[in-house]
Protein backbone atom coordinates (compact mmCIF):
# COMPACT_ATOMS: atom_id res chain seq x y z
CA UNK A 1 0.00 0.00 0.00
CA UNK A 2 1.11 3.49 -0.59
CA UNK A 3 2.39 5.58 1.78
CA UNK A 4 1.04 9.29 3.08
CA UNK A 5 2.45 12.34 4.86
CA UNK A 6 -0.39 13.97 6.77
CA UNK A 7 -0.17 17.50 8.79
CA UNK A 8 -2.98 17.51 11.78
CA UNK A 9 -3.93 19.55 14.99
CA UNK A 10 -4.74 18.11 18.50
CA UNK A 11 -7.77 19.54 20.66
CA UNK A 12 -5.30 21.86 21.75
CA UNK A 13 -4.06 23.24 18.73
CA UNK A 14 -0.99 21.70 18.41
CA UNK A 15 0.47 20.91 15.20
CA UNK A 16 1.33 16.73 14.37
CA UNK A 17 3.20 15.86 11.25
CA UNK A 18 3.57 12.07 10.21
CA UNK A 19 3.62 9.43 7.65
CA UNK A 20 0.71 6.54 7.26
CA UNK A 21 0.71 3.57 5.16
CA UNK A 22 -3.37 3.14 3.98
CA UNK A 23 -5.37 2.70 0.59
CA UNK A 24 -6.20 6.18 -0.41
CA UNK A 25 -6.44 9.58 1.40
CA UNK A 26 -9.81 9.14 2.35
CA UNK A 27 -8.31 6.27 4.43
CA UNK A 28 -5.92 8.55 6.17
CA UNK A 29 -8.44 11.02 7.06
CA UNK A 30 -10.94 8.61 8.46
CA UNK A 31 -8.49 7.32 10.53
CA UNK A 32 -6.96 10.73 11.68
CA UNK A 33 -10.27 11.62 12.63
CA UNK A 34 -10.79 8.89 14.64
CA UNK A 35 -7.73 9.78 16.44
CA UNK A 36 -9.69 12.88 17.43
CA UNK A 37 -7.05 14.86 15.24
CA UNK A 38 -8.26 17.50 12.89
CA UNK A 39 -6.81 16.93 9.41
CA UNK A 40 -4.80 20.20 7.59
CA UNK A 41 -3.45 18.27 4.63
CA UNK A 42 -2.55 14.98 3.30
CA UNK A 43 0.08 13.79 0.08
CA UNK A 44 1.20 11.09 -1.01
CA UNK A 45 4.74 10.22 -0.10
CA UNK A 46 6.95 11.64 -2.99
CA UNK A 47 4.18 12.80 -4.67
CA UNK A 48 3.40 16.80 -5.64
CA UNK A 49 1.78 18.74 -3.15
CA UNK A 50 -0.77 18.55 -0.41
CA UNK A 51 -4.33 17.43 -0.29
CA UNK A 52 -5.79 20.74 1.19
CA UNK A 53 -3.79 23.29 -0.39
CA UNK A 54 -4.96 25.06 -3.04
CA UNK A 55 -3.60 23.79 -6.14
CA UNK A 56 -5.07 20.29 -4.98
CA UNK A 57 -8.57 20.09 -6.14
CA UNK A 58 -8.57 16.76 -5.09
CA UNK A 59 -9.13 17.58 -1.33
CA UNK A 60 -12.54 18.87 -2.44
CA UNK A 61 -13.64 16.36 -4.16
CA UNK A 62 -12.79 13.47 -1.83
CA UNK A 63 -16.13 11.40 -1.54
CA UNK A 64 -17.61 11.23 1.82
CA UNK A 65 -20.90 9.81 2.97
CA UNK A 66 -23.32 12.85 3.86
CA UNK A 67 -26.67 13.18 5.42
CA UNK A 68 -28.84 16.06 4.43
CA UNK A 69 -30.06 17.64 7.71
CA UNK A 70 -27.65 19.12 10.47
CA UNK A 71 -27.53 17.38 13.13
CA UNK A 72 -26.13 18.92 16.75
CA UNK A 73 -23.79 16.58 16.90
CA UNK A 74 -22.82 17.99 13.38
CA UNK A 75 -22.62 21.79 15.50
CA UNK A 76 -20.58 20.57 18.24
CA UNK A 77 -17.69 19.34 16.02
CA UNK A 78 -17.66 22.50 14.06
CA UNK A 79 -17.28 24.75 16.47
CA UNK A 80 -14.68 22.58 18.28
CA UNK A 81 -12.33 22.13 15.21
CA UNK A 82 -12.99 25.79 14.11
CA UNK A 83 -12.31 27.49 17.62
CA UNK A 84 -8.67 24.94 17.94
CA UNK A 85 -7.69 26.06 14.81
CA UNK A 86 -8.32 29.42 15.31
CA UNK A 87 -6.61 29.05 18.30
CA UNK A 88 -3.84 27.21 16.96
CA UNK A 89 -3.21 30.73 14.91
CA UNK A 90 -4.40 29.03 11.59
CA UNK A 91 -5.76 31.95 9.81
CA UNK A 92 -10.02 32.15 9.46
CA UNK A 93 -10.30 31.70 5.72
CA UNK A 94 -7.95 28.27 6.12
CA UNK A 95 -9.81 27.32 8.89
CA UNK A 96 -12.94 27.51 6.97
CA UNK A 97 -11.14 25.39 4.41
CA UNK A 98 -10.60 22.78 6.54
CA UNK A 99 -13.62 22.17 8.88
CA UNK A 100 -15.56 22.14 5.31
CA UNK A 101 -13.89 19.39 4.38
CA UNK A 102 -14.29 17.30 7.71
CA UNK A 103 -17.98 18.10 8.12
CA UNK A 104 -20.49 15.07 7.40
CA UNK A 105 -23.43 17.18 6.53
CA UNK A 106 -24.42 17.93 3.14
CA UNK A 107 -26.29 20.85 4.12
CA UNK A 108 -24.17 22.26 6.44
CA UNK A 109 -21.06 21.47 3.86
CA UNK A 110 -22.78 23.58 1.41
CA UNK A 111 -23.35 26.48 3.92
CA UNK A 112 -19.53 26.87 5.05
CA UNK A 113 -18.34 26.37 1.34
CA UNK A 114 -20.09 30.05 0.61
CA UNK A 115 -19.28 31.17 3.92
CA UNK A 116 -15.79 30.47 2.93
CA UNK A 117 -16.42 32.62 -0.48
CA UNK A 118 -18.08 35.56 1.35
CA UNK A 119 -15.18 35.46 4.04
CA UNK A 120 -12.61 35.55 0.71
CA UNK A 121 -14.40 38.48 -0.90
CA UNK A 122 -13.96 40.68 2.25
CA UNK A 123 -17.31 39.92 4.39
CA UNK A 124 -16.72 39.31 7.96
CA UNK A 125 -17.49 35.85 9.25
CA UNK A 126 -20.83 37.00 10.90
CA UNK A 127 -21.96 38.52 7.48
CA UNK A 128 -21.41 35.29 5.83
CA UNK A 129 -23.38 33.70 8.59
CA UNK A 130 -25.99 35.33 8.31
CA UNK A 131 -26.90 34.25 5.28
CA UNK A 132 -27.79 30.77 6.33
CA UNK A 133 -30.24 31.11 8.67
CA UNK A 134 -31.00 27.07 8.30
CA UNK A 135 -27.50 26.23 9.38
CA UNK A 136 -26.65 28.87 11.85
CA UNK A 137 -28.54 30.42 14.66
CA UNK A 138 -29.18 33.84 16.43
CA UNK A 139 -26.92 32.35 18.74
CA UNK A 140 -24.31 31.57 16.81
CA UNK A 141 -24.60 34.75 14.93
CA UNK A 142 -24.28 36.80 18.47
CA UNK A 143 -21.07 34.96 19.68
CA UNK A 144 -19.64 34.78 16.77
CA UNK A 145 -19.87 39.03 16.45
CA UNK A 146 -19.11 39.04 20.27
CA UNK A 147 -15.92 37.42 19.63
CA UNK A 148 -14.71 38.94 16.37
CA UNK A 149 -15.27 42.09 18.31
CA UNK A 150 -13.01 41.76 21.38
CA UNK A 151 -10.67 39.22 19.25
CA UNK A 152 -11.39 36.27 21.24
CA UNK A 153 -13.66 34.05 18.32
CA UNK A 154 -11.71 31.19 19.93
CA UNK A 155 -13.35 31.16 22.95
CA UNK A 156 -16.57 32.24 21.83
CA UNK A 157 -16.49 29.39 19.38
CA UNK A 158 -15.65 27.09 22.67
CA UNK A 159 -18.73 28.49 24.34
CA UNK A 160 -20.64 27.32 21.51
CA UNK A 161 -19.74 23.85 21.46
CA UNK A 162 -20.25 23.55 25.18
CA UNK A 163 -23.88 25.14 24.38
CA UNK A 164 -24.31 22.13 21.52
CA UNK A 165 -22.51 19.56 24.43
CA UNK A 166 -25.45 20.37 26.72
CA UNK A 167 -28.52 20.77 24.02
CA UNK A 168 -27.38 17.62 22.54
CA UNK A 169 -27.16 15.84 25.72
CA UNK A 170 -30.58 17.07 26.90
CA UNK A 171 -31.59 15.75 23.56
CA UNK A 172 -30.49 12.34 23.77
CA UNK A 173 -32.05 11.66 27.54
CA UNK A 174 -35.50 13.04 26.27
CA UNK A 175 -35.54 10.78 23.28
CA UNK A 176 -34.21 7.86 25.46
CA UNK A 177 -37.30 8.83 27.55
CA UNK A 178 -39.45 8.77 25.16
CA UNK A 179 -38.21 5.78 22.75
CA UNK A 180 -38.80 3.06 25.57
CA UNK A 181 -42.43 3.30 25.81
CA UNK A 182 -42.90 3.98 22.24
CA UNK A 183 -40.87 0.34 21.77
CA UNK A 184 -43.30 -1.28 24.45
CA UNK A 185 -46.10 0.21 22.83
CA UNK A 186 -45.92 -0.95 19.47
CA UNK A 187 -44.53 -4.54 20.50
CA UNK A 188 -48.29 -4.33 22.46
CA UNK A 189 -49.61 -3.23 19.15
CA UNK A 190 -47.84 -6.71 16.93
CA UNK A 191 -49.00 -9.06 20.12
CA UNK A 192 -52.49 -8.07 19.91
CA UNK A 193 -52.44 -7.93 16.06
CA UNK A 194 -51.03 -11.71 16.50
CA UNK A 195 -54.10 -12.36 18.38
CA UNK A 196 -56.86 -10.85 16.37
CA UNK A 197 -55.68 -11.86 13.33
CA UNK A 198 -54.40 -15.55 13.89
CA UNK A 199 -55.19 -16.82 17.25
CA UNK A 200 -58.74 -15.86 18.20
CA UNK A 201 -59.90 -16.77 14.31
CA UNK A 202 -58.99 -20.39 14.90
CA UNK A 203 -61.09 -20.78 18.19
CA UNK A 204 -64.24 -19.13 16.55
CA UNK A 205 -65.13 -22.13 14.51
CA UNK A 206 -64.86 -24.04 17.69
CA UNK A 207 -67.03 -21.85 20.34
CA UNK A 208 -69.94 -21.69 17.46
CA UNK A 209 -69.78 -25.62 17.50
CA UNK A 210 -70.18 -25.50 21.55
CA UNK A 211 -73.96 -24.84 21.30
CA UNK A 212 -73.75 -23.12 24.76
CA UNK A 213 -73.88 -19.11 25.55
CA UNK A 214 -70.59 -17.37 25.62
CA UNK A 215 -69.44 -15.14 28.02
CA UNK A 216 -69.55 -11.13 27.66
CA UNK A 217 -65.56 -10.96 27.08
CA UNK A 218 -65.70 -13.48 24.49
CA UNK A 219 -67.84 -12.37 22.61
CA UNK A 220 -66.24 -8.78 22.99
CA UNK A 221 -63.20 -9.95 21.58
CA UNK A 222 -64.52 -12.30 18.85
CA UNK A 223 -66.54 -9.15 17.94
CA UNK A 224 -63.32 -6.87 17.91
CA UNK A 225 -61.39 -9.91 16.13
CA UNK A 226 -64.26 -10.21 13.28
CA UNK A 227 -64.55 -6.42 13.01
CA UNK A 228 -60.49 -5.87 12.45
CA UNK A 229 -60.30 -8.73 9.86
CA UNK A 230 -63.64 -7.53 7.90
CA UNK A 231 -62.47 -3.71 7.87
CA UNK A 232 -58.59 -4.29 7.84
CA UNK A 233 -58.69 -1.55 5.46
CA UNK A 234 -60.66 1.04 6.90
CA UNK A 235 -58.49 0.45 10.19
CA UNK A 236 -55.38 0.84 8.21
CA UNK A 237 -56.47 3.99 6.17
CA UNK A 238 -58.01 5.41 8.85
CA UNK A 239 -54.48 5.00 11.09
CA UNK A 240 -52.36 6.48 8.79
CA UNK A 241 -55.14 9.14 7.45
CA UNK A 242 -55.58 10.46 11.45
CA UNK A 243 -51.77 10.54 11.48
CA UNK A 244 -51.50 12.66 8.23
CA UNK A 245 -53.77 15.19 9.53
CA UNK A 246 -52.73 15.13 12.89
CA UNK A 247 -48.72 15.81 11.42
CA UNK A 248 -50.97 18.55 8.90
CA UNK A 249 -52.67 20.28 12.35
CA UNK A 250 -49.04 20.49 14.73
CA UNK A 251 -47.76 22.00 11.31
CA UNK A 252 -49.69 24.94 11.61
CA UNK A 253 -49.51 27.98 14.48
CA UNK A 254 -52.89 26.66 16.17
CA UNK A 255 -51.36 23.13 16.70
CA UNK A 256 -48.25 23.97 17.80
CA UNK A 257 -49.72 26.00 20.67
CA UNK A 258 -52.28 22.74 21.47
CA UNK A 259 -49.02 20.58 20.91
CA UNK A 260 -46.97 22.41 23.28
CA UNK A 261 -49.96 22.86 26.02
CA UNK A 262 -50.15 19.60 25.80
CA UNK A 263 -46.45 18.76 26.55
CA UNK A 264 -46.99 20.42 29.94
CA UNK A 265 -49.97 19.33 31.07
CA UNK A 266 -49.67 15.07 30.20
CA UNK A 267 -48.85 13.12 33.51
CA UNK A 268 -45.40 11.80 34.64
CA UNK A 269 -43.91 13.65 30.65
CA UNK A 270 -44.76 17.40 32.03
CA UNK A 271 -42.44 17.26 34.53
CA UNK A 272 -39.64 16.10 32.22
CA UNK A 273 -40.96 18.17 29.56
CA UNK A 274 -40.51 21.04 31.95
CA UNK A 275 -37.10 20.40 33.11
CA UNK A 276 -35.60 20.67 29.59
CA UNK A 277 -37.46 23.89 29.04
CA UNK A 278 -35.59 25.65 31.92
CA UNK A 279 -32.37 24.16 30.92
CA UNK A 280 -32.41 25.24 27.64
CA UNK A 281 -33.58 28.46 29.02
CA UNK A 282 -30.89 28.47 31.49
CA UNK A 283 -28.11 27.26 29.46
CA UNK A 284 -28.79 29.53 26.47
CA UNK A 285 -28.62 32.64 28.67
CA UNK A 286 -25.61 31.48 30.91
CA UNK A 287 -23.60 31.40 27.23
CA UNK A 288 -25.20 34.75 25.87
CA UNK A 289 -24.14 36.49 28.97
CA UNK A 290 -20.88 34.74 29.32
CA UNK A 291 -19.89 36.17 25.78
CA UNK A 292 -20.74 39.57 26.39
CA UNK A 293 -24.12 39.45 25.09
CA UNK A 294 -26.62 42.16 26.91
CA UNK A 295 -29.73 40.76 28.70
CA UNK A 296 -32.32 42.02 26.33
CA UNK A 297 -30.74 40.81 23.41
CA UNK A 298 -29.94 37.64 25.03
CA UNK A 299 -33.63 37.54 25.70
CA UNK A 300 -34.56 38.23 22.45
CA UNK A 301 -32.66 35.47 20.75
CA UNK A 302 -34.22 32.77 23.47
CA UNK A 303 -37.72 33.96 22.72
CA UNK A 304 -36.95 33.43 18.88
CA UNK A 305 -35.42 30.02 19.77
CA UNK A 306 -37.40 28.69 22.36
CA UNK A 307 -39.03 25.29 21.42
CA UNK A 308 -41.94 25.52 23.36
CA UNK A 309 -44.21 28.65 22.46
CA UNK A 310 -45.54 29.11 26.03
CA UNK A 311 -42.48 29.42 27.33
CA UNK A 312 -41.17 31.62 24.54
CA UNK A 313 -44.62 33.53 25.48
CA UNK A 314 -43.17 33.67 28.89
CA UNK A 315 -39.55 35.00 28.29
CA UNK A 316 -41.18 37.62 25.66
CA UNK A 317 -43.33 39.00 29.06
CA UNK A 318 -40.08 39.32 30.95
CA UNK A 319 -38.02 40.72 28.15
CA UNK A 320 -40.91 43.44 28.15
CA UNK A 321 -40.87 43.94 31.52
CA UNK A 322 -36.89 44.28 31.82
CA UNK A 323 -37.20 46.87 29.47
CA UNK A 324 -38.99 48.73 31.41
CA UNK A 325 -36.56 48.54 33.97
CA UNK A 326 -37.65 45.80 35.78
CA UNK A 327 -35.56 43.19 37.30
CA UNK A 328 -35.59 39.31 35.51
CA UNK A 329 -37.14 37.67 38.81
CA UNK A 330 -40.18 39.60 39.02
CA UNK A 331 -41.64 38.80 36.10
CA UNK A 332 -40.25 35.59 35.95
CA UNK A 333 -42.60 34.70 39.15
CA UNK A 334 -45.15 36.36 37.57
CA UNK A 335 -45.75 34.59 34.16
CA UNK A 336 -45.93 30.93 36.57
CA UNK A 337 -43.91 29.26 34.15
CA UNK A 338 -40.60 29.08 36.45
CA UNK A 339 -39.94 27.47 39.77
CA UNK A 340 -39.37 29.34 42.88
CA UNK A 341 -35.59 27.65 43.15
CA UNK A 342 -34.63 29.32 39.75
CA UNK A 343 -36.48 32.95 40.33
CA UNK A 344 -34.75 32.95 43.73
CA UNK A 345 -31.56 32.07 42.06
CA UNK A 346 -31.78 34.45 39.45
CA UNK A 347 -32.63 36.86 41.58
CA UNK A 348 -29.55 36.70 43.98
CA UNK A 349 -27.47 36.72 40.71
CA UNK A 350 -28.67 39.84 40.03
CA UNK A 351 -28.16 41.21 43.38
CA UNK A 352 -24.37 40.33 43.48
CA UNK A 353 -23.85 40.89 39.64
CA UNK A 354 -23.47 37.68 38.78
CA UNK A 355 -26.54 36.56 36.47
CA UNK A 356 -24.21 34.45 34.02
CA UNK A 357 -22.80 32.50 36.05
CA UNK A 358 -25.87 31.89 38.61
CA UNK A 359 -28.28 30.79 35.42
CA UNK A 360 -25.59 28.44 34.69
CA UNK A 361 -25.79 26.90 37.81
CA UNK A 362 -29.70 26.50 36.99
CA UNK A 363 -29.11 25.25 34.04
CA UNK A 364 -26.73 22.62 35.60
CA UNK A 365 -29.60 22.01 38.41
CA UNK A 366 -31.99 20.81 35.85
CA UNK A 367 -29.92 18.76 33.66
CA UNK A 368 -29.03 16.39 36.75
CA UNK A 369 -33.20 16.60 37.18
CA UNK A 370 -33.53 15.23 33.56
CA UNK A 371 -31.12 12.50 34.41
CA UNK A 372 -32.65 11.32 37.58
CA UNK A 373 -36.28 11.96 36.30
CA UNK A 374 -35.24 9.83 33.33
CA UNK A 375 -33.53 7.20 35.43
CA UNK A 376 -36.33 6.92 38.06
CA UNK A 377 -39.34 6.92 35.00
CA UNK A 378 -37.81 4.40 33.14
CA UNK A 379 -37.63 1.91 36.41
CA UNK A 380 -41.43 2.72 37.12
CA UNK A 381 -42.28 2.49 33.70
CA UNK A 382 -41.54 -1.12 33.58
CA UNK A 383 -43.47 -2.74 35.74
CA UNK A 384 -46.02 -0.48 34.75
CA UNK A 385 -46.24 -1.67 30.92
CA UNK A 386 -45.85 -5.70 32.01
CA UNK A 387 -48.70 -4.77 33.94
CA UNK A 388 -50.75 -3.50 31.22
CA UNK A 389 -49.25 -5.73 28.61
CA UNK A 390 -50.18 -8.95 30.94
CA UNK A 391 -53.70 -7.68 31.20
CA UNK A 392 -54.79 -7.30 27.85
CA UNK A 393 -52.79 -11.01 27.18
CA UNK A 394 -54.74 -12.00 30.06
CA UNK A 395 -58.26 -10.90 28.88
CA UNK A 396 -57.66 -12.36 25.54
CA UNK A 397 -56.58 -15.90 27.22
CA UNK A 398 -59.75 -15.60 29.63
CA UNK A 399 -61.84 -15.06 26.35
CA UNK A 400 -60.81 -18.39 24.65
CA UNK A 401 -60.66 -20.36 28.04
CA UNK A 402 -63.45 -19.47 29.90
CA UNK A 403 -66.23 -20.94 27.06
CA UNK A 404 -64.00 -24.62 27.48
CA UNK A 405 -64.18 -24.02 30.96
CA UNK A 406 -67.99 -23.82 30.94
CA UNK A 407 -68.77 -26.35 28.49
CA UNK A 408 -66.65 -28.85 30.97
CA UNK A 409 -68.89 -27.64 33.79
CA UNK A 410 -72.27 -27.84 31.92
CA UNK A 411 -71.80 -30.96 30.44
CA UNK A 412 -71.60 -32.09 26.70
CA UNK A 413 -75.06 -30.09 24.78
CA UNK A 414 -77.96 -33.07 24.62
Amino acid sequence: MPHFNYAARDQRGVLQNGELEAGSEQDVVARLQHRGLIVTSVSLKGGEGARGSKSSPGFKRMRRRLHAGIKVDDQVLLCQQLATLVEAGVPLLRSLEVVTQQVESRQLMESLEQVRRDVQGGSTFREALVKHPKAFSPLWLNLVETGEASGHLAESLRQLARHFEAAQHLQNEARTALTYPAFLIVVAILVLGLFVYWLIPKFAGMFESMEIELPLITRFVLAVSNGAKRYWVLVIGGFFGSSYLLTQYLSTEAGMWTRDRLMLKVPMFSTLFTYVQLAEFSRGLSTLLESGVPLLSGLQILENSATNKLYGRAISTIKERVKEGKTMAEPMEATGMFPPIAVQMVQIGEEVGELSSMTGRIAKYYEERVDTFISRMTRLFEPIAIVVMGGLVLIIVLSIFLPIFKLATSGPPS
